[in-house]
């Protein structure tokens, strides 16, 4: 007989959040693309099978190496073609609605659309995460003339004109959203800043704070540029 390994619980939920989006947006024709960006998980295509015979319109793309989020999302991009385009991490922390309003959104003609985090946002993460988002916010205001100073909430939406101009990025890791956001401003593209919240059971890893070290020469990077 062959054998069978049920479905770990993240792959059913995961699923079952991914459903509820097409469900919202039902009007709109919705292809997945999920980037493992070089984990070296030995049971990650073993844990994909379950999702890719569940969904037929999944792109699995697995990176061979580590190379950071900015590149992980320029890679898929370079994979589609399509009108708008949302980014956001695998788990789909925030409310299924707040998709919904980004599609909205972007139907207005709205080339990039941002995620805006509230006090509520901040009462849901750690004190450290807080403090962390809250004095890069504030740089953010005193150094970028840019149309927003939550430049790294995880969820952002935008069009081909918006395409065009995160495919000019640079910056490999979490930073290239600050990047994008500055280009994508220079070039007088339409964008917009819509409030979001997490959901309640979602809880955000710590942080990095030798990845953080390293993202202090980045934005170094893109105030010069």
């Amino acid at each position: 007989m062959p054998c069978f390994n049920p479905p770990a619980k993240w792959e059913i939920e995961i699923f079952e959040n991914y459903k509820n989006i097409e469900n919202l947006l039902n009007n709109f024709k919705i292809h997945w693309f999920i980037v493992d960006d070089g984990s070296h998980s030995k049971t990650i295509n073993e844990e994909m099978k379950y999702l890719n015979e569940k969904m037929k319109n999944l792109t699995f793309i697995p990176l061979e190496s580590n190379m950071g989020k900015g590149y992980a999302i320029r890679y898929a991009l370079r994979l589609t073609d399509t009108d708008y385009y949302i980014y956001t991490d695998i788990d789909l922390p925030y409310k299924n609605e707040n998709f919904y309003d980004f599609m909205l959104e972007l139907e207005k003609g709205t080339d990039l659309v941002l995620a805006c985090r509230n006090e509520k946002y901040y009462k849901q993460i750690s004190k450290s995460r807080t403090l962390i988002s809250k004095i890069f916010k504030s740089a953010t205001k005193l150094f970028f003339r840019i149309p927003t100073t939550d430049t790294q909430a995880g969820l952002k939406g935008f069009s081909n004109n918006g395409k065009k101009v995160l495919l000019k990025t640079k910056i490999n890791r979490y930073l290239f959203d600050l990047e994008f956001i500055k280009l994508a401003s220079k070039e007088g593209l339409q964008i917009s800043n819509i409030p979001v919240e997490l959901k309640p059971d979602i809880v955000l890893s710590n942080v990095n704070y030798k990845v953080l070290f390293k993202e202090f020469f980045n934005l170094i990077k893109i105030f010069f540029k």
